[in-house]
């Protein structure tokens, strides 16, 4: 595994902090590039690990999303002690935990990116609760297309000599790379409370979403723009997206300066 993609970061800056929240069965390397670039707008900010991330399956299996928010509110503690301004932006999983933390905490601003309200799939989504009890492992590559340029591009953030056009190579990570169903369970339960905390949230909050997200449904961001009771709420759509918005594609660098624009407009409040 690449140790700089799984650990945590800090970047010391100004009065405004900003709190990022990566995805689920991912890691802190996949806000990173937003982070660097908010640092180097003399930004404070904490790229947070969320329970059971950036680990092996065995350890993701007995978390659940009350560890990842608790990691998430820790994170934000330690921001708040720091800076006058903090801003939480979260990323797919990430984003519901963000949903979830501005009903308990209170902070300036909220970005909300690829945010999922509820889990893509077919009826196999519905009886997660119970195939927790009889099923322990899903293997999400069985399928996998190898030759799709961010596949190729994750699986090397966890072996950078993995040699993805051989057949053999290939077959075994189809058989060996697993998730926990009861960690995908977690996410399905996180994602519904979050949809049900939307009323609560009341700070100025941004969204953004890829017209071309097929991981979490676009639907989720014009509900969220919908249900949320922020006085000032915005919904960017990017066209050429998909749901990796932070780690690839064409938008991602003015990705990366929409969400700056937005946080030094929570400076220029604070």
């Amino acid at each position: 595994m690449n140790q700089k993609q799984a650990d945590p970061f800090f970047f010391d800056g100004g009065t405004t902090g900003c709190l990022l929240l990566h995805g689920f069965a991912g890691m802190p390397g996949e806000t990173r590039g937003l982070g660097e670039y908010l640092a180097a707008q003399g930004h404070t900010v904490l790229g947070v690990r969320l329970a059971g991330h950036a680990e092996s399956p065995e350890v993701l299996d007995v978390t659940c999303w009350r560890d990842w928010l608790a990691a998430a509110e820790a994170g934000f503690n330690d921001l708040r002690s720091r800076c006058a301004t903090v801003v939480v932006i979260g990323f797919s999983l990430g984003g519901a935990l963000a949903i979830l933390l501005a009903r308990r905490r209170s902070f300036e601003r909220l970005v909300l990116l690829a945010t999922p309200l509820w889990l893509q799939g077919d009826w196999r989504v519905n009886v997660l609760p119970l195939a927790r009890l009889v099923m322990r492992w899903y293997y999400p590559l069985e399928k996998a297309d190898f030759s799709d340029p961010f596949l190729r591009q994750r699986v090397r953030e966890y072996d950078p000599e993995v040699d993805l056009d051989d057949p053999e190579v290939q077959q075994q990570l189809r058989q060996s790379i697993k998730l926990p169903v009861s960690a995908i369970d977690e996410l399905r339960q996180a994602t519904a409370r979050a949809r049900g905390a939307l009323p609560q949230v009341r700070m100025p909050t941004l969204v953004m979403h890829g017209r071309k997200d097929d991981t979490s449904s676009p639907a989720g961001a014009e509900e969220i723009i919908a249900r949320i009771s922020s006085p000032e709420r915005h919904l960017v759509w990017w066209e050429e997206t998909g749901h990796q918005m932070l780690v690839i594609g064409p938008e991602r660098d003015a990705i990366y300066a929409r969400i700056a624009a937005f946080v030094a407009d929570g400076h220029a409040s604070g």
